[in-house]
């Protein structure tokens, strides 16, 4: 029996436009030991430790930071389609100024909850599936969207389940210019 973790983590889930030319790609690569459905792709913004059974508390605490975000959307550049450590995901080139800033502070804020994962640094990427194999990188046509909101989501980690906690609108604000 495969060992269950329960995990919680800050995310934008692939919008609807861009999830047919995410998963294409993911598509496109073969052979995969799992791949990641199209209802659980997603990029990640920041993520708690791993618990053996979910602790209310956490939960609590994630729901309490995602209720106290105020943030802008966020527009979303995938242009580079890269392999390795044994898996393939989807990248932006170019640092996302927005994207790094968001993620900066939902790291201190999980980080200050007691939460965050040990040594964990937001690396923008959306997974595609995972595999062996030699690493690659190659540019891809952009595949862009605004994330409008931000999602919590609760991952049964073996189960391949994600069951969505909470989920927060971002709000344009004045002077909000990224891209």
């Amino acid at each position: 029996m495969a060992c269950i973790v329960h995990r919680l983590f800050f995310a934008f889930r692939v919008a609807d436009c861009a999830r047919r030319r995410v998963a294409g790609h993911r598509d496109d690569q073969g052979c995969a030991s799992s791949i990641v459905s199209d209802d659980r792709l997603h990029m990640t913004l920041a993520i708690t430790k791993d618990y053996p059974q979910l602790p209310l508390a956490a939960v609590d605490g994630m729901l309490s930071i995602g209720s106290s975000l105020a943030a802008s959307p966020v527009p979303l550049r995938l242009d580079q389609l890269s392999g390795g450590r044994g898996s393939v995901a989807l990248r932006p080139i170019r640092r996302i100024k927005t994207l790094t800033e968001l993620t900066a502070t939902l790291g201190r804020r999980v980080a200050a909850a007691g939460l965050l994962r040990s040594a964990w640094r937001c690396n923008p990427h959306v997974t595609l599936l995972y595999r062996p194999g030699e690493a690659f990188t190659r540019a891809i046509d952009p595949i862009c969207w605004t994330a409008t909101d931000i999602v919590l989501i609760h991952s049964i980690v073996g189960a391949h389940q994600h069951i969505e906690l909470g989920r927060w609108p971002l709000v344009e604000r004045q002077g909000s210019f990224d891209f």
